[in-house]
């Protein structure tokens, strides 16, 4: 869990204590009390720290994009501050990210990466750098509810034709209570009633609904074996089959879209991961 930026530091002026030196011998033990003092607030702010979990989880993946898109975010909204933490994230194509955590107000931005900023001398100034402000590339809202901690999936799609990387952030949400470990939720974009055999489960998946089911196989194995039907004059036609690696501990989200030579389907696999993790 990413840590605040915010911690009270106190510090003795050096130079006043100079001339004290020679004369006292007070003045270590100052610095001592003084360290002590800080140590023990420092000590306390972390550990309040800990004892708060985030508002938000989330996890990405590049969505109707190619490669991969790098953004960074504040996890406490402050980004605008100069001393604000940043945490860099890797949306890929295909590819369901690590989980970040965020403690912010329920408006999450992704901003440039640091990589992309540019530093720029100050105006009558020769010497002086300054760091070109990142710009805010995406942004979503999250719902957030007190003393909670939600969890969402968050599918970045890069806005064509914009160089300077802007994306649409699609919200999905992804808590254990909805989709638990070893459960798939499948989602139809189909008009059409789609008839499902994942490894042993059959079940229906009515036109623009979703369905969550638990992944059954046989005792070891290691794949599980997916077949899309379609009723057509009285009988079920197979129009996709596939076979995917599997383990108990996945969870995910099964896309099902139906095309002119059959249906399509999107996977996105998960493995659970505690807030600790994050």
């Amino acid at each position: 869990i990413a840590r605040s930026p915010f911690k009270n530091r106190v510090f003795l002026p050096v130079n006043y204590f100079r001339i004290q030196d020679k004369a006292f011998n007070l003045v270590p033990l100052l610095f001592a009390i003084q360290s002590s003092v800080v140590s023990g607030q420092e000590k306390i702010e972390n550990e309040n720290l800990e004892q708060t979990p985030p508002t938000v989880i989330f996890s990405t993946m590049l969505w109707q994009g190619e490669n991969s898109q790098i953004f960074s975010f504040a996890p406490w909204d402050n980004h605008e501050d100069e001393n604000a933490t940043m945490i860099e994230i890797s949306a890929t194509s295909g590819i369901v990210s690590r989980k970040f955590a965020y403690y912010g107000d329920g408006t999450l931005r992704f901003l440039q990466s640091e990589d992309l900023l540019v530093d720029e001398p100050e105006a009558d100034s020769n010497s002086s750098i300054t760091m070109t402000p990142r710009k805010v590339l995406a942004n979503c809202k999250l719902q957030i509810i007190p003393g909670q901690t939600k969890e969402y999936l968050l599918l970045v799609e890069p806005i064509k034709g914009n160089e300077a990387g802007a994306a649409k952030i699609y919200t999905i949400p992804f808590d254990q209570e909805n989709i638990p470990t070893g459960s798939f939720a499948f989602s139809s974009r189909s008009n059409k009633t789609l008839y499902v055999q994942f490894g042993q489960s059959k079940f229906a998946v009515p036109p623009r609904s979703s369905v969550v089911k638990k992944a059954q196989v046989k005792e070891g194995s290691r794949s599980i074996p997916l077949k899309i039907f379609l009723k057509q004059g009285g009988k079920y036609e197979v129009v996709l089959s596939k076979e995917w690696p599997h383990s108990n501990a996945l969870r995910g989200l099964v896309y099902l879209t139906e095309t002119p030579s059959g249906v399509q389907v999107t996977r996105i696999a998960d493995f659970p991961q505690s807030v600790e993790q994050s």
